[in-house]
Parts: C-alpha cells; structure tokens; sequence
C-alpha cells in the first residue's frame, strides 16, 4: 500500500515537471517552467512530495511500479540539463548539474516548508538568486575572451 501511495506521487511529479518540460522550445524558458513546476507540485502537494523525498523504503520493500516511478522521475529531472549542455548553452558533467540544481531547490522547499525562511530575503528571491549562481558557474567559457558569454538577464 505504502509503495504503491508512493509510486502515484512520483507520477503526479512527474508529470507536473514533464508538462513544463514540453511547455516551451527555448531550452531557458523551459528550465524556468520546469523550476516553477518543481515548487508548485511541492506546495500544492506537501505530503507527496515529503513522501518522495524524506521517506526512504528498503529496497526488498519496494515494487516494480515504484522503482519506475523513481526512476520516471530521475529522468524528468536530468533530462533538460543534459539538452541544454547537448545544446552548449551550460558546460559540465549533466548528471552533477542536474543534481546541484535539485539540491538547492529541494532545500529551498524543505526550509519553507519548516517556516526557516520567515525573514527577508524571501523565498523567491534566495531561489532566484541560487539559479543565477549555479547557472553563470555552468555557463561554458568564451575561449577568446576567457570568461562565460554575456546573457540577458532573464536569460539566466
């Protein structure tokens, strides 16, 4: 019964971050989409996605449904990352990206969800402030001039 509560929370997330990936061509907007989807799921649905994330089975427990569903859901995670280094528009290994970007989000959620993020700066502005940080570090370099190339601001 648990796996199988688990497996339809995975797949409600999923979905949510697939929708956003397929809601754009442009490789920004879509990680934008994607990032606003990720935060709406995790308020909208508090307990799925604690059930997701702070609660572990053991492995002998889980079912083949809930096993692709977690990896349904890795998938929708990395997938944008690795096209947009595909593309050239980040630089490194997609899969740490990829991870990097969830962590920070994910502890953003789980300080709001806590209330640890009651003063100012708010919540958006510190998940803004994180995207641009990780991002223009991921940014390839313009090897003539030594330094990542210039984007607009809501590129990033």
């Amino acid at each position: 019964m648990l796996a199988a509560t688990r497996a339809a929370a995975y797949n409600r997330f999923a979905d949510r971050i697939e929708a956003a990936h397929a809601s754009s061509p442009d490789p920004w907007a879509r990680s934008r989409a994607i990032g606003e989807a990720y935060v709406a799921f995790a308020f909208d649905e508090p307990a799925a996605y604690k059930l997701i994330f702070a609660y572990e089975q053991d492995e002998a427990d889980k079912t083949d449904e809930l096993r692709a569903a977690e990896r349904r859901s890795q998938r929708t995670l990395t997938r944008y990352v690795t096209e947009m280094v595909a593309a050239g528009l980040l630089e490194g290994d997609p899969e740490i990206l990829a991870h990097v970007y969830w962590a920070a989000l994910h502890g953003l959620v789980v300080l709001q969800m806590a209330n640890k993020l009651t003063r100012a700066p708010s919540f958006e502005a510190i998940r803004h402030a994180s995207n641009r940080l990780i991002t223009r570090g991921a940014l390839p370099v313009d090897k003539a001039e030594g330094r990542p190339p210039t984007r607009k601001p809501h590129e990033i």
